[in-house]
């Protein structure tokens, strides 16, 4: 299907200044009667950390102006269009007409204006999921309400409130500066509002056939579903996947900021997709060809790259950075901190998606006087530097699938900011306890920007970090032993143990893996090998078939497990090495995992829990039946 596209920008503006700039997106085509409208608007205000916006509409007129019009919903609304009526989405579970009578559950989103000649429909691809949102008609046309205006006390009925009444104040929306947020509005030009909303809600996609696609090594040596050896996990994992869209569904993960995340990490955070929850729904996509984990993969991915990712930095937003991280602010003395803020930066999981919205002290007065959970966790309202906490593996493959012009110019963005962190040699990717994820994951993000447009700029970055990795790889044991463990990895009291938790080793093992997949230097097989053997010998347990927290003896008592991570670092071991005891761990801890996940699929739904067991499953799970099968 051939099609066309146009594309405009803007500003918008308060009393004083900018407080957005727009894009508006639109594509046709060839012998259809819709029009896709992707509006989008990036938070890049001059001043000001949160800004506050009373309203945000997308207006369709006809140029005779309407006659009649229609709202879908049950009920729904038909009549002359003479008066505004407007139906408001007010949560995931219900609505409200406004200049008629009734109200209703989750609407389908859809409306339509007409005159003598015809009708014009107009839909909005998941509507009840990004509330508030507003369909209003009148003789002027038609208005979609991205963020429709409302009355103060609208939303009070949505608890807990440090979930979802960080977007509100009084009746105005509040926006950190530095994010962005889209939509996908669909025009059918011929007036049939209740298809084009199911159009809309399930697009159409072509989708390769699983053994093709994977065949091309583009997924990762994975096996399709319904492969030999499968069966088992295949079962498995769409019950987990069910487990996970109930989680979804029970937890009222829905908002017009919030759509495509999950709730819930340190009781108070939205996620923010930790562990890429992007990626994991991809390789299950690609696996089965099923079309259900892709929408809910694209919308994951559209979240990552609109709401948690920093796209503006101005100088109150830089001293806000500075109030949660230290630092200069801005017209201060002071040499400018080791991670200069800038686009590109991403949240970790915090209240809101970002910070700003409330004081730390209202947060941790919810564990002190009300027993929400545990002890106030630091990761509640800081800045977005922590990068244990970065991926782009997901929103690239969901480029490569869909074309996504923003998604690619986020993932560069994010790529750039990281190269250039690695370029000014001022950042301690190395040289801590935690050194193994920050480098770790930074280099597994780089190579997501660098598989998009092969810039060598990105390779160059990951060398820079293997080589510091090399330099620090204890040349006897394998491991990385010379940082003092941080508090929660060693709580002994005289004499802290050195080295890093297990699953922070893993997590640098598997960064030094994909540098060797896209490099091939020959350097790494070796000390990949080395490494995974120091992993076991310092924190596995082989009675118990599963990897204690750290490499603190002590912290035995809490436990063993089969950290995804720490399953994928075992798979890049078979891979690259040649000590035949990584399969004989790699093996018997699954075993026990799968064993245990079996009969857990419906208490792993929880977003984080799903995200984490996937990681490393379907490699894990590919790998031993391929040997199997050659065996």
């Amino acid at each position: 299907m051939r099609n066309a596209g146009g594309f405009g920008r803007g500003r918008g503006r308060g009393p004083d200044a900018r407080v957005f700039s727009f894009r508006l997106r639109a594509s046709v085509y060839a012998d259809l009667s819709k029009v896709r409208l992707e509006p989008l608007i990036i938070v890049d205000a001059d001043e000001g950390v949160l800004q506050r916006i009373a309203g945000l509409y997308l207006d369709v007129h006809q140029r005779r102006g309407a006659k009649t019009a229609r709202i879908g919903g049950d009920p729904g609304w038909e009549g002359p269009a003479e008066e505004k009526v407007r139906l408001l989405q007010v949560d995931d579970q219900a609505y409200r007409l406004e200049g008629a009578q009734g109200e209703g559950g989750r609407a389908p989103g859809w409306a339509e204006i007409g005159d003598e000649t015809g009708a014009i429909a107009v839909a909005m691809r998941d509507f009840w999921q990004q509330w508030p949102k507003s369909l209003e008609v009148s003789p002027d046309g038609l208005a979609v309400g991205l963020f429709p205006t409302f009355r103060e006390e609208d939303f009070d009925h949505m608890q807990p409130w440090w979930k979802y009444l960080y977007l509100f104040e009084g009746e105005c929306y509040r926006l950190r500066t530095g994010q962005a947020r889209r939509w996908e509005v669909w025009l059918d030009l011929d007036g049939d509002g209740a298809s084009l909303a199911a159009m809309a809600d399930a697009p159409l996609m072509p989708i390769a056939d699983p053994t093709q696609a994977l065949a091309t090594g583009v997924w990762d040596d994975i096996m399709p579903a319904n492969a030999p050896g499968m069966a088992e996990y295949d079962e498995w994992a769409e019950r987990l996947f069910e487990a996970y869209c109930a989680s979804v569904e029970e937890l009222r993960d829905y908002g017009a900021m919030n759509w495509g995340d999950w709730f819930g990490e340190r009781v108070v955070n939205w996620g923010n997709h930790e562990y890429d929850t992007t990626n994991q729904l991809l390789i299950q996509f690609a696996r089965t060809g099923d079309p259900r984990y892709f929408y809910m993969a694209d919308a994951a991915a559209r979240h990552s790259t609109e709401v948690d990712t920093v796209h503006h930095v101005s100088d109150d937003l830089w001293d806000h950075f500075c109030d949660t991280s230290g630092g200069p602010k801005r017209g201060e003395e002071g040499e400018e901190p080791a991670y200069p803020y800038r686009p590109g930066m991403v949240h970790q999981h915090t209240v809101g998606h970002v910070s700003g919205f409330f004081a730390v002290e209202a947060i941790q007065e919810l564990f002190i006087d009300k027993g929400v959970g545990r002890a106030p966790s630091p990761y509640l309202c800081l800045g977005p530097t922590n990068l244990g906490h970065i991926w782009t593996q997901g929103t690239s493959r969901h480029y490569f699938l869909t074309g996504d012009a923003f998604v690619r110019e986020t993932v560069l963005m994010i790529g750039d900011n990281l190269a250039r962190l690695v370029e000014d040699r001022k950042f301690a990717f190395m040289g801590h306890s935690h050194c193994g994820r920050v480098t770790g994951w930074t280099m597994l993000a780089l190579a997501g920007a660098y598989e998009i447009d092969f810039d060598r700029r990105y390779l160059e970055a990951m060398r820079v970090l293997a080589e510091d990795a090399l330099a620090d790889q204890d040349p006897n044991c394998g491991g990385w032993l010379y940082y003092p463990m941080a508090p929660g990895h060693c709580d002994c009291e005289t004499e802290k143990h050195t080295g890093m938790a297990g699953f922070i080793t893993a997590v640098l093992i598997n960064g030094l893996s994909r540098y060797y997949q896209l490099s091939g230097d020959e350097r790494l097989p070796e000390a990949i090998d080395r490494a995974v053997t120091f992993l076991d010998l310092d924190t596995w347990h082989d009675q118990w078939r599963g990897w204690r927290y750290t490499s603190c003896p002590a912290t035995a008592l809490r436990g063993v497990n089969q950290p995804g991570v720490t399953m994928m670092a075992h798979v890049n071991g078979v891979r690259y090495g040649e000590n035949s005891e990584h399969l004989r761990v790699l093996r018997r801890a699954w075993e026990e995992k799968f064993g245990k996940l079996l009969g857990q699929a419906p208490s792993q739904g929880f977003g984080k829990s799903w995200t984490s067991t996937m990681y490393g499953c379907a490699e894990t799970a590919g790998l031993l039946a391929r040997l199997d099968s050659e065996e």
